[in-house]
């Protein structure tokens, strides 16, 4: 049975995988070998859903950034996290 209102379940899992291909879409298009900082992750994340509960849920799982990181390398580690969910 599904609540009356809110999503299915198992459907957050489906939009945050396809959040995760889509932000690592934007990443290898846009400058991929530039570098990415934990700042450039928070923004990407806000850009990619401005819905609370997607966004909590997106930010749980997207990879943390340590050191230094390209947008293509952090593209990358996006999709395994994807595929892996």
């Amino acid at each position: 049975m599904t609540a009356r209102y809110g999503r299915r379940p198992g459907s957050v899992d489906r939009l945050v995988r396809q959040m995760l291909h889509e932000m690592a879409d934007k990443l290898e298009k846009n400058r991929p070998d530039e570098p990415i900082t934990t700042i450039g992750r928070h923004a990407l994340l806000q850009a990619t859903t401005m819905d609370p509960p997607l966004l909590r849920a997106l930010r749980e799982v997207a990879p943390e950034i340590d050191g230094e990181l390209v947008r293509r390398d952090y593209a990358a580690q996006l999709r395994e996290t994807a595929v892996a969910r």
